[in-house]
């Protein structure tokens, strides 16, 4: 509802003037902190002031400068409603403060009146009606009743509040700076997430895939565990031809020296042992030509990777290798090339 109009001056019908300053008037309003009262007729300032009744037509909640003419948003009685519905009243004429030299500081109500000191916008029911339907389509974008009171509609918008902070902070927002496209850009972030994992789970490998790379590991570790022994055979072999050769032990003791090399750490007291043996038989030959062919040592990683070749070659060929089978084919090469 217009309460000034606009214009740096402001000219009553009588010839009284006053100096505008629409945004002093809002400012002022806020800093009030409550309602004003829009009577009958200055009522308050006719009546009141007699200790006469002045009842309220209706309440001035809240102001706003448009274009330079105060407007304000008016909650009615039924009664006044009625009666501006009615035309029985048909304009506001505001009630302010001013100082000496006609400025305009503060609005301190109005009175529903039929012959205003400004020019002012008429009131009607539509303007009443309008606010009616504003209110109902309000309630009804929140889910609640058309009919719905004012306080009804307030709690629920706290409600909404309360929800749209409480999505910011899982969104790890904050919901006293985050703006809308803050929390959709958030949303589209864990949307991207969601596709991401969705995809991997659809390309992830079928059940039998996976089992067959766990038979494959198995395999592998068999096959790497059996090199493993063979060598520790070979260096036992080696050790025991060395001492052999050097006439510390008999032939015949081999087999003695062999068991006490596969003890865990034995090899290597056996070497100690050596050492310290006095030569008591002739120096045999027998450990020149294992020392000859000395195998080289084994890469594992190597060897794995040339079975598998090897094992993909032959099922190209028709012929069915486990991978233990194609490892120690590999070794065999390698011990004939040696």
């Amino acid at each position: 509802m217009q309460l000034f109009p606009a214009g740096s001056e402001l000219k009553a019908r009588d010839g009284r003037r006053w100096v505008a300053d629409p945004d002093a008037v809002v400012t002022a309003f806020a800093s009030n902190r409550g309602p004003l009262a829009i009577d009958y007729e200055h009522g308050q300032d006719h009546l009141a002031a007699k200790g006469l009744e002045a009842p309220a037509a209706g309440w001035i909640v809240q102001l706003e400068n448009r274009g330079g003419a105060v407007w304000g948003r008016v909650e009615w009685t039924d009664k006044a409603a009625a009666m501006v519905a009615a035309r029985e009243y048909r304009f506001l004429s505001p009630a302010f403060n001013y100082l000496k030299n006609g400025k305009i500081t503060r609005l301190i109500g109005a009175g529903l009146v039929n012959r205003p000191a400004f020019e002012m916008t008429a009131l009607s029911r539509e303007a009443i009606n309008q606010e009616k339907e504003d209110m109902k389509a309000i309630a009804k974008a929140l889910g609640l009743d058309e009919d719905a009171d004012e306080k009804a509609v307030l709690a629920a918008i706290a409600a909404r509040d309360s929800e749209r902070s409480a999505l910011l902070k899982e969104l790890k927002l904050d919901p006293k700076k985050a703006v809308q496209k803050d929390a959709l850009a958030a949303i589209a972030s864990l949307q991207g997430e969601v596709e991401t994992a969705t995809a991997a789970l659809k390309n992830a490998p079928a059940e039998t895939d996976v089992a067959a790379l766990q038979q494959s590991l198995t395999d592998t570790k068999t096959a790497l565990t059996a090199l493993q022994q063979k060598d520790a055979d070979r260096d036992i072999d080696i050790a025991l031809d060395e001492a052999t050769s050097a006439g510390k032990i008999t032939p015949a003791s081999r087999d003695t020296y062999r068991a006490m090399c596969q003890a865990e750490g034995g090899l290597e007291r056996f070497k100690a042992l050596a050492a310290t043996l006095p030569v008591i038989c002739e120096p045999s030959r027998l450990g020149e030509k294992a020392a000859e062919t000395e195998e080289e040592e084994v890469d594992a990683t190597a060897l794995a990777a040339e079975a598998t070749r090897y094992q993909a070659e032959q099922r190209a060929a028709g012929v069915s290798l486990s991978y233990s089978e194609a490892v120690f084919a590999v070794k065999d090469k390698k011990e004939k090339r040696a």
